[in-house]
């Protein structure tokens, strides 16, 4: 095993943290670089790293205490190029709970897939945690995408798949997510960075369209890339805030996009039902004025939220 810390540029005293783990354990391997943003810090690791399998952890997540035990047994099972694996999340001030976040069982059964088969029976595309092999990612020369800033992890995931041989899906859950209540990239609202999401729509549409167009035809594929899109969007706003003239154009802009309203119109007619949520948001976002939508959404989840 090997733990390669990046620190980008950090302000505080997470450097001295990361060689102090460094002193302790001649497995650390510590970076130090200029910030240069979550991508590229996550190349430079992949750059250097040796062990048959990698995994990229931010710095407020972790790992249960025996993830490496389970990514090794997985992982062993016909050395997939992916493995998709579980996660649970925490609430940041909360005690240590394990609320499911993402079973990669229901992404499709446990065990190692030929890619074509995956397709096959994959009923949805994650946003869970993936490990690779890092002589395939090598070989293929994927990468992080450094013009990406939102949604970075799922494009790499999408191009990876669309690449990959084999496919390895396990139950065994090895992650915990923390979801901030304030601070962090992706609670902080800021609708000018929140656009760039588009740019991870295009990429991934593109990428599928010219490497992999089975994985287009997905269901779950279709409803993930859709939520992520709308998450950056519409939800974490509505969550938050009253409806604003800024706001408003986020929304305008994106549900104007062709490549967004081309999923939108997919998710209607291949889904219609009042009971599926992508279908009632894409419903909502598609035909309703956005100052609308956006208060109807912000009272569906106050209700929600108020319910559980």
């Amino acid at each position: 095993m090997e733990f390669i810390l990046v620190n980008d540029g950090s302000k505080d005293g997470t450097l001295n943290i990361i060689k102090d783990f460094a002193k302790r354990d001649k497995r650390v391997v510590v970076i130090d670089q200029p910030n240069q943003g979550v991508c590229m810090a996550r190349n430079k690791g992949l750059s250097l790293a040796k062990g048959k399998y990698v995994f990229f952890l931010d710095g407020d997540d972790w790992l249960t205490d025996d993830a490496s035990e389970k990514i090794h047994r997985a992982g062993s099972k016909g050395y997939p190029d992916i493995l998709i694996m579980g996660n649970y999340k925490a609430y940041e001030g909360e005690p240590e709970s394990e609320n499911v976040w993402v079973d990669a069982s229901k992404c499709a059964n446990p065990g190692t897939y030929d890619k074509n088969d995956f397709l096959a029976a994959a009923k949805r595309l994650p946003l869970s945690f993936k490990i690779y092999r890092t002589e395939f990612l090598k070989k293929r020369n994927i990468i992080f995408d450094s013009s990406l800033v939102v949604g970075e992890l799922y494009a790499f995931f999408i191009i990876a798949l669309a690449e990959a041989d084999k496919v390895g899906v396990s139950d065994e859950y090895i992650m915990y997510y923390l979801r901030r209540k304030e601070g962090s990239a992706v609670s902080q609202l800021n609708c000018e960075r929140d656009l760039r999401i588009l740019d991870t729509l295009h990429l991934i549409d593109d990428a599928v369209a010219s490497k992999c167009p089975k994985i287009g035809e997905i269901s779950g594929y279709r409803k993930t890339l859709f939520w992520l899109v709308t998450a950056f969007s519409v939800i974490k706003y509505a969550k938050r805030v009253g409806f604003q003239t800024e706001i408003g154009t986020l929304i305008g802009q994106v549900k104007n996009d062709p490549v967004y309203k081309r999923l939108m119109k997919k998710i209607i007619t291949n889904h219609f039902s009042i009971s599926n949520k992508h279908c009632v948001l894409s419903l909502l976002i598609l035909y309703l004025p956005t100052s609308v939508c956006y208060r109807i959404i912000r009272v569906g989840i106050k209700i929600y939220m108020y319910i559980n």
